[in-house]
């Protein structure tokens, strides 16, 4: 048997270190010391303790992990008893043994390792779900990450450019309606126009605006955003045609589409009435959408500030008379010839007069009109080929359509420089004032959609969106909005998404 020097306890002969001070046993003296009780190797007493098989360090029956090396203990198995050779299991040296007294922490945690089986595994359990928790939240930093850098890197990679949508115009079907605000007006003798009356007027209109339509398709061809409202006045005969057609008025002055509308207007046929002459006002509207409010409006506030005395934007010219040409005389016959007596031999002959044939006068073209002449001009200038003159007397007035200021002056330097001409009206507009305005109505949509950082410029039917948003959904609806503001096209979306605001904050 062996003691322990500092606390007396006694230990077998095969132990060396004191289990509760960690001190050196030494031999017990024979015949001394305290009583020992011998143990058989094939029946154990009752609360004999169990020999680590790694260190060799006791352990309370019933314990299951050794408190000196953390090893599992199998006193069941065999291999964990201690070897029948004699040859004794490794030991922890003196100098690395820690005693008990300093290892409160890893004592807790063994003395909590000594349950059953069943808490271990419940600990086991709960390490796996930390486990998997910490793998799961990993991942997902790195997924947002991934998107953070990915949206940072398109953004500074370079402001991708919207496609071309198609153009709304090219989608959209012309259409020509008559205004839902303006009724249709007649005016005149109404004693027995009993044909003359609104609904049947609506009627007529509704079964000839197809000519209209095909008008206003071409007009399109040249002028892609073309959209006007025009007071189209008819004079109705009693037999039912149309002796004189003009446009009273119209929302945008254009003389080659006026010309055509009452062209075409002119060739519709009336029923019969028993009535007088009268003259029928129909507000026509042509638009490629369906919002035609803002054109019915402008199309009002024209017309009433027309007055009976106001002469028409364009009338229907009427047909110039082809002036009689003075018929030859008629050659004198045989016997007429055969009755004038000869003329004397000696007879003196007087000197004939020269005059000029009978058709010389007719030969002599006429002079041109003031509006001709003019209107030569301006197709001379391909700046001034949209410009249309209409000249009453000496008094000329420009409408059409220039692309600046700079050409609308040249339009009436060009008109007062012709001969003739004592005063000058000018009534063109402009491209770059439609632009202006066009971009106007834009901007007020995108502050209507929340959408106050972007700004539009127009250049024709194209616009280019720039300015910030808080987010690339934001961006995308800058353009929707822009496109159903006007009959335009985005070319280029070079609205910047804020990196400050990609999480809203």
């Amino acid at each position: 048997m062996k003691n322990c020097p500092r606390c007396g306890k006694t230990y077998p002969d095969s132990e060396t270190f004191c289990e509760d001070d960690g001190a050196a046993l030494s031999a017990a003296p024979s015949g001394g010391g305290r009583a020992t009780t011998v143990m058989s190797d094939d029946a154990p007493p009752p609360g004999s303790t169990t020999e680590c098989p790694v260190c060799g360090g006791k352990a309370q029956p019933g314990e299951v992990i050794c408190n000196f090396c953390g090893t599992r203990l199998a006193p069941d198995d065999p291999e964990a008893k201690a070897p029948a050779s004699g040859v004794a299991p490794t030991r922890p040296r003196p100098e690395t043994y820690v005693p008990a007294s300093d290892r409160p922490a890893a004592t807790a945690h063994q003395a909590a390792g000594r349950g059953a089986t069943g808490e271990e595994d419940a600990s086991s359990d709960r390490g796996f779900a930390g486990i998997l928790g910490f793998v799961i939240a990993a991942i997902l930093a790195l997924a947002g990450g991934a998107w953070l850098a990915i949206d940072l890197s398109g953004h500074h990679a370079g402001t991708p450019v919207a496609q071309a949508s198609p153009s709304p115009t090219a989608a959209a079907s012309p259409a020509v309606t008559l205004a839902k605000t303006i009724a249709v007006q007649v005016s005149g003798d109404l004693t027995g126009a009993s044909q003359r009356d609104t609904a049947t007027l609506t009627k007529v209109f509704a079964g000839n605006k197809t000519t209209l339509e095909d008008v206003y398709r071409h007009a399109l061809d040249g002028n892609a955003g073309l959209s006007e409202g025009l007071i189209v006045r008819l004079h109705l005969l009693p037999d039912g045609s149309v002796s004189d057609a003009s446009v009273r008025v119209s929302t945008a002055p254009n003389p080659s589409l006026d010309a055509e509308v009452v062209k075409a207007a002119a060739a519709w046929k009336f029923d019969p009435s028993t009535g007088a002459a009268v003259e029928v006002d129909y507000p026509v509207i042509m638009a490629t959408t369906g919002d035609t409010a803002a054109i019915e409006t402008d199309l009002s506030s024209k017309l009433a500030s027309l007055t009976p005395a106001s002469a028409p934007e364009y009338a229907m010219a009427p047909a110039s008379p082809i002036a009689a040409l003075p018929s030859p005389a008629p050659s004198p016959s045989a016997p007429e010839l055969a009755a004038v007596p000869p003329a004397p031999e000696n007879a003196p002959t007087k000197p004939r007069k020269h005059r000029p044939p009978p058709n010389a006068i007719a030969a002599v073209p006429p002079t041109p009109r003031i509006s001709e002449r003019l209107n030569d001009e301006l197709k001379a200038d391909r700046k001034l080929r949209r410009v249309q003159a209409y000249a009453t007397g000496g008094s000329v007035t420009l409408n059409g359509k220039v692309f600046d200021d700079n050409d609308k002056a040249l339009a009436e330097q060009t008109a007062r420089g012709v001969s003739g001409v004592t005063t000058v009206t000018n009534n063109l507009t402009t491209d770059t004032q439609d632009w202006v305005l066009t971009a106007g109505r834009i901007s007020a949509q995108l502050q209507s959609a929340g959408l106050s950082g972007v700004t539009a410029k127009v250049i024709g039917t194209s616009v280019y969106l720039s300015g910030t948003v808080n987010s690339a959904p934001d961006k995308e609806r800058a353009v929707t909005v822009a496109q159903a503001a006007a009959p335009i096209t985005v070319r280029e979306n070079l609205i910047r998404v804020d990196p400050d605001n990609v999480f809203g904050f």
